[in-house]
C-alpha cells in the first residue's frame, strides 16, 4: 500500500463529520427548546427520544474521529514501513480505520430511520391537537 493511499480518504470523512456535528448542534438546540419549559408527558416522552438520537450521533463521531486517526496513522506507519503484505501493520490500521467508518455510517443510518419515526409521531400527535 502506497503511505498516500488512506490520507486521501480522510476529506471525505472530514465532510461526513461536519455533518455530523451539524446534525448534533440542531438536536441540541431542538432539545433546549423542548426542555426549557416545562413539557405535558408526550413532549417528554419525544425529548427521551431525542436524547437518545444525540447519544447515537455522539457516539457515531467518535468512531467517524476514530477512522480519521487510523488513516493518519496507517499513512505514517506506511511512509516508515515498506511492506507489500497483505497484513503488514499499516494494512490492518487501514482495514480497522474502515471498519470504524462503515459502523458510523450505520449508525448514521439508523439515526437518519429513528428521526423519521420521531418526526411521524410528533406529525401523529399534532393531529389530535386543538
Amino acid at each position: 500500500m502506497e503511505w498516500y493511499v488512506p490520507i486521501t480518504i480522510i476529506p471525505g470523512v472530514a465532510l461526513i463529520v461536519t455533518s455530523t456535528t451539524t446534525q448534533i448542534l440542531a438536536l441540541s438546540s431542538e432539545l433546549n427548546s423542548l426542555l426549557s419549559k416545562k413539557c405535558d408527558s408526550f413532549q417528554h416522552a419525544i425529548a427521551a427520544q431525542k436524547l437518545r438520537q444525540l447519544n447515537l450521533l455522539t457516539r457515531t463521531n467518535f468512531f467517524l474521529y476514530l477512522s480519521i486517526a487510523l488513516y493518519v496513522f496507517s499513512g505514517i506507519v506506511a511512509l516508515m514501513i515498506t511492506s507489500k503484505a497483505l497484513f503488514s501493520l499499516p494494512n490492518l490500521m487501514l482495514y480497522a480505520g474502515t471498519l470504524a467508518l462503515l459502523i458510523a455510517i450505520v449508525q448514521l443510518n439508523i439515526f437518519a430511520f429513528r428521526a423519521v419515526k420521531i418526526r411521524h409521531n410528533q406529525f401523529s400527535h399534532n393531529e389530535h391537537l386543538i
